[in-house]
């Protein structure tokens, strides 16, 4: 049923949006800029049909044996190196080669991304996404490979023949690509997985709205107790999505400075946070919630992932996207069947936009030793039943056993708990649960992908853009740096006074060279909209 439900969104989310993804949209990748709006259907119908694409890998020679390096960010799970045992064997068997996996955790990627490649790392492959993982700060770093046409079609024929081309328009960046994104498209809005044992003690039936999530933590800070134990910084991402708006993919600290509104598609105005009077509400909003106790004052050199307060019982909630806050309620359920943890979507009444395709995918690091067979391992990544099957429910017979042609059970206590599997998704080739005794929370995670999927809003054209900073790589980087020192205080709350760190915050991005920055950035988005509408 879940796996009709996600092949469902992919062709409703073709239909409404291809008529404003085509036009104006008639150049291949190459030939045009990053071109296209949010998410298309993987079905026929869009995917690429170039007629040269029967050009393939089988006949390249690979015998000569290749060692590949792929840095990851997350967690390295329990029983990876048993998983990737088994993916060497095929990839021995078919490529030739081997692959090696690093891993940037959730804490360090955001300061040790960059250093890979300004520190000369040797390795070939990397997980990248749009904004949130240093897709367009790389490219403009010049530290991704430029991906041709020719290049994926032979070395990738069969990704190139399944990818759908908004896919490639969404990863195209002043006229190159740089990323094979995943053939994977979701709505997955940030939502809560919450206690229900304290909000039952408090006298809530449901959290439905910003203010009751906030009045919800107030109550928890009376009795000492953390309602989000790992800070407020994912809080910032559901306070602004829940107003309307989204990230402008490409703009400093993962696109959070600029923001637009993305359920007014009439409206193409940025929205930079620091002239803006809403932005000035959150941080008092924080500011509050922080001197109440509503998170540890040491938030901001914690190495906790952001679910780790909540698995610990020391925090009410955690925020992340519908599926993982299911997957983590679960396994706090198990462990502790009283907190009767379960989810809440704090924007009920506002319309969804579905994930792009660059929100995950994989770079070829551009001083790669061996480009081609790191290109031949993303096809085959993402075009196997059998690596689909081991990266995502590990090993057959230990970890899980198969129901049916496209569903899985998972062995009891051996559930293999997979981490940034999502630089190759393919959404043809997943395996949905079979839940043969589903829980509340596997319930209401179900409940909730239907009631997305029949409020999806109307496509954005800035669903599609983003910002090239080539042309003002040192500004950018001076306000990525300046943000470093006063954005994420400002975001936690944890500042002496608001408006007087606001005024040293606007300083300081004016003189790292803000304008210039977002000068450019209009300009470019100018351009877009002229050339895609």
């Amino acid at each position: 049923m879940i796996k009709k439900l996600r092949k469902g969104m992919a062709l409703l989310l073709g239909t409404a949006m291809l008529t404003g993804l085509l036009t104006g949209c008639g150049t291949s990748p190459e030939e045009s800029g990053n071109g296209s709006s949010a998410a298309n259907s993987t079905g026929s119908d869009s995917q690429n049909t170039d007629p040269d694409t029967s050009q393939g890998s089988s006949d390249i020679d690979t015998s000569e044996f290749v060692e590949l390096k792929m840095y990851l960010v997350g967690d390295k799970p329990e029983g990876f190196d048993g998983v990737y045992e088994k993916i060497n064997e095929i990839l021995l068997e078919k490529l030739n080669c081997s692959i090696s996996v690093d891993w940037l955790s959730w804490a360090e990627h955001g300061t040790n991304y960059s250093l890979l490649f300004s520190g000369g790392e040797d390795f070939d492959l990397i997980y990248t996404a749009s904004s949130w993982c240093h897709y367009e700060q790389t490219v403009g770093l010049g530290g991704f490979l430029a991906l041709d046409k020719d290049f994926i079609r032979t070395y990738a024929p069969d990704v190139w023949a399944m990818e759908p081309e908004v896919a490639w328009q969404q990863a195209t960046i002043n006229g190159s690509i740089y990323m094979v994104p995943a053939n994977y498209v979701e709505v997955t809005p940030d939502v809560l997985a919450i206690r229900g044992d304290w909000m039952a003690e408090y006298g809530y039936e449901d959290i439905a709205s910003w203010d009751e999530l906030v009045s919800f933590y107030k109550d928890c800070a009376a009795d000492g107790r953390y309602g989000n134990a790992v800070g407020a910084s994912s809080l910032y991402w559901l306070w602004f999505e829940q107003l309307g708006y989204d990230v402008v993919s490409g703009a400093p600290k993962n696109g959070q400075l600029v923001l637009y509104n993305s359920t007014n598609p009439s409206n193409t105005e940025l929205t930079y946070i620091l002239d803006w009077d809403e932005f000035t509400g959150y941080c008092r909003t924080v500011k509050e919630l922080a001197d109440a106790g509503c998170w540890p004052s040491d938030v901001l050199s914690s190495t906790q992932d952001r679910q780790d307060g909540l698995l610990s019982g020391r925090g009410a909630s955690m925020v992340w996207n519908p599926g993982t806050c299911r997957d983590y309620a679960n396994q706090a359920n198990a462990e502790n069947p009283d907190w009767n943890i379960n989810l809440y979507n704090i924007m009920p009444n506002r319309p969804y936009g579905a994930t792009k395709y660059i929100n995950g995918g994989l770079a070829i690091n551009i001083n790669s030793k061996n480009p081609e067979r790191a290109m031949m391992m993303i096809n085959l990544f993402a075009t196997n039943q059998e690596i689909q099957d081991l990266a995502q429910l590990g090993i057959e017979g230990v970890n899980w056993e198969a129901i049916g042609d496209d569903q899985y059970k998972v062995i009891e206590g051996n559930a293999y708990t997979a981490s940034n599997i999502w630089g190759w998704r393919n959404l043809d080739l997943m395996r949905t649960q079979y839940m043969e005794n589903p829980t509340a929370v596997d319930i209401k995670k179900d409940e909730m992908d239907e009631y997305l999927m029949s409020h999806l809003r109307e496509d954005h054209i800035l669903d599609g853009f983003g910002f090239d900073t080539t042309n003002v790589s040192t500004q950018f980087a001076a306000v990525e740096a300046a943000m470093d020192t006063y954005f994420d205080p400002l975001v936690n709350g944890l500042v002496d006074d608001v408006d007087a760190s606001l005024e040293q915050f606007r300083s300081a991005m004016e003189a790292a060279g803000i304008r210039d920055v977002l000068s450019e950035m209009q300009s470019q988005v100018e351009a877009f909209i002229a050339e895609n509408q």
